[in-house]
């Protein structure tokens, strides 16, 4: 079977729990007497042999190890224990144990839950993927720590120059803890929902809010819930919602309090 495709680290996660789903045996589709001959395949040239044989990118899940597979037939469900490692392109999975329920459509990975990839490492006790509603969760003492990659060519003095505010903030390391994490991956969908409480930190300021949305088709961040934006030279932020473009660069911010600025030496 083909897994859905899957887009941030987040979601991409939940797709390699679709490797369990790959396990499931396909059964033979037997042919009725009297139909008709098959009609013979379409000649093809050496390039499109080649292209057929080439599995899509996005679908090619594997299971790196595992100590124990088991499949219980009566229940429908798969079973993978110690040192499970799942690989999806660059991004890695590790845990203990992860279960595939055929009946269903489900898929959980719990114990020493770590997902890794070249921009984002997270851990937390449960991954949940049910992939006829598209939905995937994550939940239980969650980090996320990340850091936009830098090719070598952009890290020079000049490029720097050129940085736009976000920008800068996007290459610094941020750390975000919070208790629950749901993607919601359909096409016309592409949300995430962080709940609280969320704090993230990146080098001289934290944030506090009680939720966040991600929606990836507008590029637009919402925080929500006694947000509150602390610098460590003094300044202070504190607004009940602030939506952010990411995209486009701006904030907006409503009934916004405990505003403070530190007035900025020359020299700085």
């Amino acid at each position: 079977m083909r897994c859905p495709r899957l887009a941030i680290s987040v979601g991409t996660v939940l797709m390699l729990l679709c490797a369990l789903a790959m396990l499931s045996p396909i059964a033979a589709q037997n042919a009725e007497k009297e139909e008709a001959p098959p009609t013979p395949p379409e000649l093809q040239t050496p390039e499109s042999k080649e292209a057929a044989a080439e599995p899509e990118a996005d679908d090619v899940v594997k299971i790196e190890h595992a100590d124990l597979l088991q499949y219980e037939a009566d229940k429908e469900i798969y079973y993978l224990s110690g040192n499970v490692v799942f690989s999806h392109r660059d991004v890695k999975m590790y845990c203990d144990e992860a279960w595939y329920d055929e009946a269903s459509d489900t898929a959980q990975a719990t114990g020493h839950l770590r997902i890794v990839d070249p921009e984002a490492t997270i851990t937390g006790d449960l991954a949940a993927a049910n992939f006829d509603t598209e939905v995937a969760t994550l939940t239980g003492n969650i980090t996320v720590v990340a850091q936009k990659k830098v090719e070598k060519a952009e890290d020079s003095g000049h490029e720097k120059e050129k940085l736009s505010k976000f920008e800068e903030y996007r290459r610094k390391k941020t750390t975000i803890t919070c208790s629950k994490i749901v993607y919601e991956y359909n096409d016309n969908v592409k949300k995430m929902t962080l709940s609280g409480p969320i704090k993230a930190v990146q080098e001289d300021k934290t944030v506090w809010a009680e939720a966040a949305v991600y929606e990836e088709l507008t590029d637009i961040i919402t925080l929500t819930g006694n947000v509150r934006v602390v610098t460590e030279k003094g300044e202070e932020f504190r607004s009940p919602e602030v939506v952010i473009s990411v995209e486009e660069e701006w904030m907006k911010a409503k009934d916004v309090s405990g505003i403070t600025f530190r007035r900025r030496e020359k020299n700085e």
